[in-house]
């Protein structure tokens, strides 16, 4: 099976950047500034208006009908509610309905910790990463994860769970407090890189915490930590039954070094991304994660119509195929409501021709779509 994925960015992790909910128009950057510049009611409401309306079951629709199969969907830590959070786990248990009504299976990711594990805007704290420095923030993650699990263990859309969205590398976050020094010093004097060595302790916690509750056939997912290759001879088969490594390779942070921005130039290197999830197949298997068709070339704002939808797809249906040197990938991001970033729209991208997720799949094999209006009568019962 080779999956056509989505992710649903900014529904129930919110992104300033993607647009379009309350973070958007608000002062503050990231998702801990909210608690701060909002009343807590206030904020309650407006978070439960974005999540009601920004992703429904017309767009589970969509999906099947464009033939995505894996929705992976970014949950916050405060999913159950927390003293400074709203819980927003019914709008998880909508995803659920939804999916299985129309033929998909769910990755639901862990994408934020308290005191962040990045210092990522995704990670709710720009310019933070302390929270595997407190081991009673880790024992709360693992505990999210376990009622994640216990809730959702036996629904048949159920495919995977994923303990941790991005754990910064060394260097990666060393280039984020370096970008968000300035404006979070205090932030970025408390942070700390992750071990290598914490983080496969929490991983096996979580593995040894999920498996007995959810079985050997849901995927336990786990971030490479910016560093696919380096996970070859971790987490054997013989210890840790389908376990996922989550890479995610995007071409925007690839190409900076680049001289002609021509489709050979972003091809080449997409060869290379192949040859990164083909080696490490070998080992595990690889889903990516996240991917996307942003990229800086300055030539795609002078093509026509024609030429651009060319010019992406040549992109997109060469990562679609390098991505199936591994079970596939997920793009990010279904919906991304910001004129700047179109081609990190899914939806925008298949309406103009720039991503066919058919692309790749043999007509009528086991990775072909479904009927995807089979399950339009039970809409209306």
């Amino acid at each position: 099976m080779k999956f056509r994925g989505a992710n649903l960015g900014n529904w129930l992790v919110l992104e300033k950047w993607m647009g379009t909910s309350p973070l958007s128009s608000a002062k503050s950057e990231d998702d801990r500034g909210l608690i701060d510049e909002f009343d807590p009611e206030e904020l309650a409401l407006a978070l439960e208006r974005h999540r009601s309306t920004y992703i429904t079951e017309f767009d589970f629709v969509w999906m099947a009908q464009s033939n995505i199969d894996l929705v992976r969907i970014p949950v916050p830590y405060y999913l159950f509610g927390t003293e400074h959070h709203a819980a927003c786990v019914e709008h998880l248990d909508n995803a659920f309905m939804w999916a299985e009504r129309w033929g998909l299976k769910v990755l639901v990711d862990l994408h934020t910790v308290p005191l962040s594990q990045n210092a990522f805007d995704n990670g709710g704290y720009m310019g933070l990463c302390a929270w595997a420095q407190d081991p009673a923030r880790v024992d709360f993650a693992i505990d999210v994860l376990e009622k994640i699990a216990r809730r959702y263990a036996g629904n048949p859309a159920l495919w995977g769970i994923e303990a941790l969205n991005e754990p910064a590398s060394e260097f990666m976050l060393n280039m984020n407090l370096k970008n968000y020094g300035e404006n979070y010093p205090d932030r970025v004097a408390r942070s700390k890189v992750i071990s290598r060595e914490t983080l496969l302790d929490f991983y096996d916690r979580v593995y040894q915490r999920l498996r007995p509750i959810v079985g050997p056939k849901v995927a336990l997912v786990y971030h490479d930590q910016f560093d696919l290759a380096s996970w070859d001879d971790l987490l054997p088969e013989d210890r840790y039954e389908n376990v996922v490594i989550d890479t995610h390779m995007y071409l925007n942070f690839n190409d900076f070094g680049f001289k002609s921005f021509d489709v050979a130039e972003y091809q080449a290197k997409i060869a290379e991304f192949a040859d990164q999830v083909r080696a490490a197949a070998k080992h595990h298997q690889v889903l990516v994660g996240e991917w996307c068709l942003g990229n800086h070339s300055p030539h795609k704002s002078e093509l026509d119509a024609e030429g651009k939808r060319d010019f992406y797809r040549a992109l997109s249906d060469a990562q679609l195929d390098a991505w199936d040197e591994g079970i596939g990938g997920c793009y990010w991001s279904y919906r991304v409501d910001d004129s700047e970033h179109l081609d990190w729209d899914l939806r925008h991208c298949v309406a103009k021709g720039w991503v066919d997720m058919r692309h790749g799949l043999e007509p009528g094999g086991d990775d072909a779509p479904a009927d995807p209006l089979a399950g339009l009568a039970a809409l209306f019962q």
